[in-house]
């Protein structure tokens, strides 16, 4: 009977020592300690818990990648605006002489042009074909030439637009203005008709959003026609009511050195750690024209060289001198998110190699000690398929002959 029995136990070896060598087989060729929650059931939930971690780690990551070239761009751009505006500076404090001559003036006035255009190319510095500066407008350059006079492209004398002419819900009007800087933005309710953005704009002019003389009338033409009275500062209108059309400059209104922002005021984050966020863009209107009009400045500057007085130049290159004060103390929380940014992506690099020693010591394997026990369970594995070889032939019959 002892012969007998021992048939069970002997096949439980056979089927422990498969497993471990099964086991050890496996641990050298996946260089894992742990290839199932079974192998070790507290390993596996610590293991998950880690890779839910290394995936926020690389959602992060991939987020200060897409975002810090682009505030980089930014704040490059606002470096060459501060290298700009100390020029403009400059040749205003000289253009204010009294010993200047009317040529001279106009020779440094030209010189103020170059250095506008160069303010507004800046202002509208692109990344990845998207304009930095334009809030969520990011489509079309947020700085626009600015004219007196727009219409719309609907209308004519035999259909007129009417002030009861309907305004598809949803749909966005903006007028840049100039002179203040500031942009009016009209997105029409339920039920709207022109009248009511007639109405928006002069609740604008009163809140001095708009400049005082800016109005939405009817042409002979039956246009609507939104205009300023301003002859040295103008408007930009753009909008998508299917009733408008196309806003377009009138010919012969646009007004020399004047530029008005059609972006938004819309500022974006972007999660960057568990507990962090940091702005992903900064609006022109902000760094631009919240405080001084940085190019309503230069352009006011311009004017005055060209007809104004010694006061006038010096008063006009001290907006300059304020608009150069604003700018730099903008600047300041841009170089911060970029700083952030950079501080964040080092951070990340280093926590994703903490995260990966954190895995490979819950369930890796050491390659010398799998390599060990794969030897031994091969030997222990040959030792009971002996042993069984001269115990399981004995039966009960054999015993007895």
């Amino acid at each position: 009977m002892r012969v007998t029995n021992s048939v069970p136990d002997m096949q439980y070896d056979i089927q422990q020592s498969k497993q471990n060598l099964a086991t050890a087989t496996e641990q050298v060729a996946t260089g894992l300690r742990v290839n199932r929650p079974s192998d070790d059931p507290t390993a596996s939930a610590n293991m998950v818990a880690s890779l839910a971690s290394m995936a926020n780690v690389d959602q992060y990551t991939t987020n200060v990648s897409a975002v810090l070239p682009q505030m980089q761009t930014a704040d490059a751009a606002i470096s060459s605006v501060v290298t700009s505006l100390n020029s403009a500076i400059k040749l205003g404090t000289s253009g204010a002489s009294g010993t200047n001559t009317a040529a001279d003036r106009q020779e440094t006035a030209e010189q103020l042009e170059t250095i506008l255009s160069s303010v507004v190319s800046q202002a509208n510095t692109s990344y990845s074909g998207m304009y930095v500066f334009g809030g969520s407008e990011t489509s079309t350059p947020p700085f626009q030439p600015a004219s007196t006079t727009y219409t719309s492209s609907t209308g004519s004398a035999g259909s007129p637009l009417t002030a009861g002419t309907p305004l598809a819900a949803g749909s966005i009007t903006t007028i840049g203005d100039a002179s203040t800087g500031q942009t009016m933005t009209f997105k029409a309710p339920a039920n709207a008709t022109i009248a009511t953005l007639q109405t928006a704009i002069t609740n604008a002019v009163s809140a001095g959003t708009l400049s005082a003389g800016t109005t939405a009338t009817f042409n002979a033409n039956g246009e609507l026609s939104i205009a300023t009275n301003s002859a040295t500062a103008g408007i930009v209108v753009t909008s998508n009511a299917a009733a408008l059309g196309s806003m377009t400059a009138t010919a012969g209104t646009a007004v020399a050195n004047a530029y008005a922002y059609v972006g938004n005021t819309t500022v974006n984050t972007v999660q960057v750690g568990d507990s962090l966020s940091v702005q992903t863009n900064m609006p022109g209107s902000q760094m631009f024209t919240s405080g001084t009009n940085v190019i309503g400045a230069l352009s006011s500057l311009i004017t005055a060289l060209q007809t104004g007085t010694s006061a006038q130049i010096s008063a006009a290159t001290n907006a300059v001198t304020a608009a150069s004060s604003s700018v730099g103390q903008q600047r300041v929380s841009l170089d911060d998110t970029v700083s952030q940014l950079n501080s964040q992506d080092s951070y990340l690099s280093q926590e994703k190699v903490t995260l990966s020693t954190q895995q490979v010591s819950l369930v890796g394997a050491d390659l010398a000690t799998a390599a060990t026990n794969l030897s031994q369970a091969e030997l222990d594995n040959s030792a009971v398929l002996a042993a069984a070889a001269k115990v399981l032939p004995q039966t009960l019959l054999q015993y007895l002959q």
